[in-house]
């Protein structure tokens, strides 16, 4: 027998103490409990609570209840058949809110009816004196409850009917044993599930069994780290699109999958179930909730936008059986279908089980096209082809890192100021609708706003009008504060004289029927703070009011805050009247008064008038406080530039976020030095007198450039333009596309470019390359080459297209065929706005072709590694550059294990440039790894590294010696083993332990001696644990 074996039999672990790799909480756990959403959730989500005591779980006899508190209050718990303890809970108002919104009962956000916290004891077997209130599933029999649109008080009575609670469908049963009362509590099972009510922020929940008490620490408040995914970078015609939201807010329902139908303007909660059946669908139940989002805790998230464009379609499948939904009477198309992959998971997919999607790419679909799809505030692009493709005495303002800002870049505004930090206990907003808010704005041109106003007045249709003063306290954000002081009442609107004469108007304004005049004009408002008050906007308008007539603005149907087009006929009507205009909006509202209204509307303009450009706008700053009581409140400032193609495009001009915390805005020329922008800040000072802060980032235009691969081409060959202009950045987070013309009808076909504009032209012996018929045969040209300029990833204002070098070209008045042999190849970029802010023409032939990048070999962050501990993960980092890489054709890595097994990946080579990420886990072999790069089925490089086990400390081994010297107890060594465990080295068995003799400690003397090796030791360790002598 070997020292192996006889190390095997002679470790006594027997009397080792085993190591405890529970968690904090063996007995509580709570659904909101998530690491990944950093233990966060908000609104009307419904939590579930669950004790699981061995010594609590007896359903045959007498049990009593746990002890279970949520910040400090009582937490009535229930015990299911299963023997464990069950208590669901959420925050008063959000469950209120949402249960408002309910359009029949049992559906939708439903959490039953609502009875008051002095209900009787013996209504329901059980007192819940200790919450704000409580719903329960059953309101047959019962009276004094109310649903979420009333005051719910004492309920009497018995609960009966049919459970109408569709916020928790799938809670255990009661333990019903005759044996016991129901539930152990005596709860009535007409009342289950029940859910609590309170009213709280940061939230405890602590279960006391009468030793250590069991807590889990939970933060109502915005959930961090909502992504929304996409399976892969460019796509193929037809494909499958493969969405993943991950949104915990979205999970209201811990104990069953949720599912949320989205639309261009609804959204809807169970429309359908998890499996696809009809839930809410076709009846009254279906509500559209996309107005209430915000009253039931939604911020950014909770919408979708999705942008199909000419890529992409929406599909049925086993989620969403239609492409339309109804409520009986409104029918909503476009929408899209995503449900929970897993209860209580907040990850939730529009893919089923038959791995069959709701979006995907319309067959027969060329490359370089695009579709986009938004959520929480974040854009995501769907590409085709089969390319990789401070403000008190001591306020601060600053935006960005003190250099000029990029175009399509977001940079970073930050404002310090203590006299924002309102609530130490919660995160503040700097919020438009909040008279307690001062707004950091930008201001671009001479935009009309409500600053000039003189006085206001609630009207009555028919009835005598109640005036309010108004103001403009912070005279930068240029607000309008309406005082409801002493006004109370129902009136039919708000009129408000706004100073502004007809004329006035006019001049900001682009009237695209004088001559060379074009543009567009847009009516950017915020009524929030109305909104807030009692009525609705379901039916409200906006309008202009002269002494002559009147001009509708937006409406019949207002939302709290919008950025609305003003087509050329309203301009018009505006150009035609006389006198100082009254914004008038027609609402049915209640005016509680006290306390100030602020609102805002502003007229923008961007065009050409003439020669002249465009551009008088205002943006506010809504920051948001990093953390609670850290005054310090940021967001982001991001900017496009306007070129001939978008400058009158409303699609691009309707994408500003003029209020929001991440603004973006659109310039026309750079703005730097005295003619630069300014952020500005009424800062209220330590003597009390307001000081305008500012900040001054330079905003600069760029002068583009335009290269080839090469100064020479054979037919056939891939051609690859590459034009650099950071101007044509417009967004931070997609890649921006492009596209030449293929529409034979256009004057500039074969072009990239819109609407009659050229951005770029390719021209073949100075003709260009374009399409023509010669003898009843159509002739390509750059457009049906399918060209494109796809920026090489997000943010680099790098573009680059491709088309091969024909053998023959269209002539130039495309009446025969031409070989492009002997002539020269030139492509003209028109750009917009170099960076002197002028128009001009960038050619191939004016300069050389740009040198060709060398390449660079790939590089390995670390070439030795230790295998990191369970839980852990150490990344290398794998990088280089291609030279001469073939724009969308990505670059092959394969990865070859110490046992010989492989495995591959493909990375992106934007620019040349590649950067991928190798992990290596506690599960990765020990030994050399290799690393094989191919580009086009060429090799181009190959790098290896090597991974080895972590070293046992000294420490061990003389704790191991000493132990089998008797010297040390047992839980001593034990320390020595926990580590081997926490190292990696040795992973844990749930294998039922046998016994071993005690008198056997020799092979532990052997390692402690070097008598047998390092590996033979943990070997034999691993061995022993694996057979459960070892359990840890």
């Amino acid at each position: 027998m070997n020292l192996r074996w006889l190390c095997l039999i002679s470790l006594v672990v027997a009397l080792i103490p085993m190591y405890d790799a529970e968690a904090a909480n063996p007995n509580l756990s709570v659904s909101a409990e998530n690491d990944a959403f950093g233990n966060r959730f908000a609104g009307s989500m419904v939590v579930e609570v669950v004790v699981n005591d061995p010594s609590l779980s007896d359903t045959n006899s007498a049990k009593g209840e746990p002890d279970v508190t949520i910040n400090g209050q009582s937490l009535r718990m229930t015990q299911a058949s299963s023997g464990s303890w069950f208590a669901y809970f959420a925050h008063a108002d959000a469950a209120r809110a949402a249960d408002a919104t309910v359009g029949l009962a049992g559906e939708g956000l439903d959490f039953g009816v609502f009875c008051g916290r002095d209900t009787p004891e013996e209504t329901f077997g059980v007192s819940f004196s200790g919450t704000d209130g409580f719903a329960v599933p059953r309101s047959g029999g019962l009276s004094g409850f109310a649903d979420g649109t009333g005051s719910a008080g004492a309920c009497t009575g018995e609960p009966g009917g049919d459970n109408t609670n569709n916020v928790v469908r799938n809670a255990k049963s009661l333990n019903k044993n005759s044996a016991v009362p129901t539930g152990q509590t005596g709860l009535d099972p007409g009342a289950w599930p029940l859910i609590q009510l309170y009213t709280f922020r940061s939230v405890t929940i602590s279960y006391n069994p009468g030793g250590s008490s069991q807590q889990v620490q939970l933060e109502y408040d915005k959930i961090p780290d909502i992504s929304l995914s996409t399976d892969r970078e460019t796509y193929p015609s037809g494909a499958e699109v493969f969405v993943t939201i991950s949104d915990a807010q979205l999970n209201q329902d811990p104990t069953d999958e949720d599912s949320w139908t989205f639309g261009p303007n609804s959204v809807f909660y169970r429309a359908y179930d998890d499996r696809g059946s009809a839930s809410a669908a076709g009846g009254p139940g279906l509500t559209n909730i996309l107005p209430h989002l915000s009253g039931i805790g939604f911020a950014d998230n909770g919408r979708l936008q999705v942008d199909l464009g000419s890529l992409l379609e929406i599909r049925t499948n086993g989620y969403q059986p239609d492409l339309t939904v109804t409520d009986g009477s409104d029918v909503f198309s476009g929408i899209v279908t995503f449900v929970e992959t897993s209860r209580n998971s907040g990850v939730f997919d529009a893919t089923d089980a038959r791995n069959k999607s709701v979006l995907g790419v319309i067959g027969g679909s060329q490359r370089g096209l695009v579709g986009y799809l938004e959520y929480n505030d974040k854009k995501t692009g769907i590409l085709a082809g089969s390319t990789t493709a401070t403000f008190s005495a001591d306020a601060t303002l600053s935006v960005g890192d003190a250099g000029a800002l990029r175009p399509g870049t977001r940079n970073q505004v930050i404002l310090h100021d203590p006299d924002q930090n309102l609530n130490s206990d919660r995160g503040d907003l700097l919020d438009v609708s909040d008279p307690a808010s001062t707004i950091p704005t930008l201001k671009i041109g001479s935009p009309i706003t409500l600053a000039g106003s003189t006085g206001a007045e609630f009207y009555v249709d028919g009835g005598a009008a109640a005036p309010a003063q108004v103001s403009v306290p912070d005279r930068h954000s240029e607000r309008l504060f309406v005082d409801t002081s002493g006004i109370s009442g129902s009136y039919d609107g708000l009129s408000i004289d706004t100073g502004t004469s007809a004329a006035q108007l006019a001049s900001v304004l682009v009237d695209t029927s004088q001559p060379s005049y074009d543009g567009t004009n847009w009516l950017n408002y915020d009524i929030r703070s109305l909104a807030k008050l009692e009525g609705g906007l379901a039916d409200a308008s906006m309008s202009l009011e002269f002494g002559g007539g009147s001009v509708l603005l937006a409406g019949p149907g207002l939302e709290r805050q919008a950025l609305v087009q003003l087509g050329p006929d309203t301009v018009s009507q505006i150009a035609g009247m006389s006198g100082t205009a009254r914004l008038v909006i027609d609402m049915e509202v209640t005016v509680p008064g006290t306390g100030m209204l602020p609102l805002v509307a502003d007229f923008v303009s961007l065009g050409m008038a003439g020669s002249r450009d465009v551009n008088n706008a205002i943006y506010r700053f809504e920051l948001e406080e990093t953390s609670r009581d850290s005054s310090t409140f940021e967001g982001t400032i991001e900017y496009s530039v306007a070129n001939q193609i978008n400058i009158f495009d409303p699609k691009f001009i309707g994408s500003m976020s003029t209020i929001d915390d991440r603004v973006r805005f659109i310039v026309t020329s750079g703005l730097t030095g005295k003619d630069g922008l300014f952020i500005s800040y009424s800062d209220l000072d330590a003597v009390g007198v307001r000081t305008t802060i500012s900040s001054q980032p330079a905003v600069s235009t760029h002068t583009g450039t335009v290269s080839s691969n090469s100064k020479s081409f054979r037919f056939g060959q891939a051609v690859v333009i590459t034009v650099n202009d950071p101007d044509l950045n417009l967004r931070n987070d997609i890649s921006d596309i492009y596209t030449a013309v293929n529409d034979p009808n256009s004057e500039i076909v074969d072009t990239v470019g819109r609407d009659g504009v050229i951005l770029l032209e390719v021209l073949l012996k100075d003709v260009r390359y374009k399409r023509c018929m010669v003898g009843g045969v159509t002739h390509g040209g750059l457009g049906s080459a399918g060209f494109s300029l796809v920026e090489t990833g997000p943010d680099t204002g790098i573009f680059e297209g491709s088309f091969k070098m024909p053998s023959q070209i269209c002539n130039r008045d495309g009446t025969g065929l031409m070989s492009p042999a002997g002539g020269s190849l030139d492509v003209k970029y028109h750009d917009a706005r170099d960076s002197s802010g002028d128009a001009r023409v960038a050619s191939l032939i004016a300069r050389s072709p740009a040198p060709a990048p060398r390449d660079v070999a790939p590089q390995l962050s670390s070439h030795d590694v230790t295998r990191p501990p369970p839980g852990d993960v150490t990344e290398i980092t794998l990088s280089g550059r291609l030279g001469s890489h073939v724009p969308g054709v990505p670059l092959a890595v394969a990865i070859t294990d110490p046992d010989g097994s492989m495995r591959s990946f493909e990375s992106a080579i934007p620019g040349g440039k590649y950067k991928s990420i190798i992990a290596i886990n506690e599960n990765s072999l020990p030994g050399t790894y290799k690393v094989s790069l191919s580009h086009g089925g060429t090799q181009v490089g190959s790098v290896s590294f090597e991974v080895s086990i972590p070293g046992i400390p000294d420490w061990v081994k003389a704790d191991a010696r000493k132990w089998s010297s008797g010297l040390i107890p047992d839980d001593e060594f034990a320390r020595g083993v926990r580590h081997l465990v926490e190292s990696g080295l040795i992973t844990p068995s749930d294998h039922e332990g046998e016994n071993v003799p005690d008198w056997v400690k020799n092979g532990a003397r052997w390692w402690a001696d070097d008598l047998i090796s390092d590996e033979d030791f943990v070997e034999s360790i691993q061995y022993l644990v694996k057979k459960g002598i070892i359990r840890v």
